[in-house]
């Protein structure tokens, strides 16, 4: 995200970067291949009709890539564009407190400042930044540190099951 001009008013210029490396890429074709194993299962004989999309035409990671890049879409919730840090770390634009780095009286309290993707919806942590800016913002005293690591399957790399 750049601003565009000196004036305020100006919309600023947001680049998602989207598919911008060969990795994601081969996530969406392993998703969309992921997607028919799981519907090609017994259990949903009776649900199932043909595929909709991409359709059972569409094999190849070429013709997959095609679809991806016609059909795929944002949800619109991007999350960790401001990072948060100490105000020496150049990259860091909110401190720990969710305050802007060199604006007063400004703090950024959402899914910006997710310092990762989270594993679903970005409603209820939005909600929690939303709350612990106001306990700083209140005077509120924190509660104990604590550095918990997201749950993930320890055989990520080679299932996804």
């Amino acid at each position: 995200m750049t601003l565009t001009g000196n004036d305020p008013k100006d919309a600023p210029k947001i680049v998602f970067n989207y598919m911008s490396h060969e990795k994601d890429w081969e996530d969406f074709r392993h998703c969309v291949r992921l997607t028919r194993e799981i519907f090609a299962q017994p259990a949903f004989d009776p649900y199932r009709g043909k595929e909709i999309q991409p359709g059972s035409d569409v094999e190849s990671d070429d013709e997959i890539d095609g679809f991806i890049r016609e059909h795929a879409e944002s949800a619109y919730h991007p999350c960790g564009t401001a990072k948060m840090g100490r105000a020496d770390d150049k990259m860091a634009v909110v401190d720990p407190e969710c305050r802007v780095i060199g604006v007063e009286g400004l703090r950024v309290a959402d899914s910006s400042v997710f310092p990762r993707i989270t594993n679903g919806n970005l409603n209820a942590p939005s909600i929690m930044v939303g709350e612990k800016a106001s306990d700083h913002i209140l005077g509120h005293q924190p509660l104990a540190p604590e550095n918990a690591v997201p749950w993930s399957n320890p055989r990520w790399q080679t299932s996804d099951r």
